[in-house]
């Protein structure tokens, strides 16, 4: 394949060439190779402005979504993690990883309403009994044998590379905008790249990317999660899915920390269950007295 700057000279050569016949025209000088070279060099002009403009259509064909494919493909990831505006639970495992330590291992139970979630620690033993709300962008923190609810941030750690954030849901959709950036080929299959910004202050991420495969059912392959400097903090692998009541959900997620290496974190979302739930169970006066 001929490169751009070879092409470039040649087309000097040639202008050069050009210029020299019409020179010789000027000065009366009747040369019938140089009528051939001028009509030649402006043949293949526009036969090369022709093919560049052919391929760059073509390249943009290629990576195009409407603003409305993108926007559904954001509400697919919420989708992945949930029933929407349906009361639901499910049950998470993490099994966090760091390099030259023993992994660290706990359960939790979770209720969904809306924007609502609650979080009960079920072991190990010394974490059991606590609860964590998210009402909107707020959150709070109940431990056992006290009745403080402490206020917590949704970027906190949980556990390893498991922020609060992580573990009762982003929904992406209400809190971010969506925009394509572009696509990329891994391993032989086609991926769209979503950007996601943040539409508003206090969420755990900044920004966010999206790689969704092209193929049918659009699946996530993984996501990138950045703080407002463009530091990226921690990199989610949708490692697999399972059908929970006829709807396909995240079962298996990787969370590999960006910034200190060999640090991982697993998560598994089990049980997934629509429940007839009370907004009463979602209020900060009751999170020392829960029910699971």
């Amino acid at each position: 394949m001929v490169s751009d700057a070879s092409r470039n000279i040649v087309g000097v050569q040639s202008m050069g060439l050009v210029v020299g016949c019409h020179e010789r025209f000027r000065k009366g000088l009747n040369n019938s190779f140089c009528g051939l070279l001028t009509l030649l060099f402006v043949l293949g002009l526009s036969f090369s402005n022709s093919a560049l403009s052919s391929t760059a259509l073509s390249s943009t064909e290629n990576i195009l979504l409407t603003q409305t494919q993108v926007d559904e493909l954001v509400v697919a990831l919420d989708d992945y993690r949930g029933y929407r505006d349906q009361g639901f639970s499910f049950s998470i495992t993490n099994i966090s990883y760091k390099k030259n330590k023993d992994p660290k291992k706990n359960e939790l139970s979770v209720k969904v309403l809306g924007n609502q979630s609650l979080v009960h620690f079920d072991a190990p033993a010394r974490d059991k009994g606590r609860a964590m709300l998210k009402e909107g962008k707020n959150m709070w923190l109940s431990i056992p044998g006290t009745r403080r609810v402490i206020r917590i941030a949704p970027s906190q750690r949980l556990i390893g590379e498991t922020s609060n954030s992580d573990v009762v849901g982003t929904n992406f959709s209400e809190h971010y905008q969506a925009a394509l950036q572009g696509e990329e080929t891994i391993e032989g299959v086609n991926y769209w790249v979503l950007a996601l910004s943040s539409k508003d202050t206090g969420l755990a991420y900044d920004h966010i990317k999206v790689w969704f495969s092209q193929q049918s059912g659009q699946r996530p392959l993984k996501s990138e999660f950045y703080t407002r400097s463009n530091k990226l903090l921690k990199t989610a692998y949708y490692k697999g899915f399972k059908e929970f009541a006829n709807k396909v959900k995240v079962h298996k997620l990787l969370l590999v920390d960006g910034l200190i290496k060999d640090n991982y974190t697993w998560m598994k979302f089990d049980d997934y269950k629509l429940r007839s739930l009370n907004e009463t169970e979602f209020q900060k006066s009751a999170l020392t007295n829960l029910q699971f």
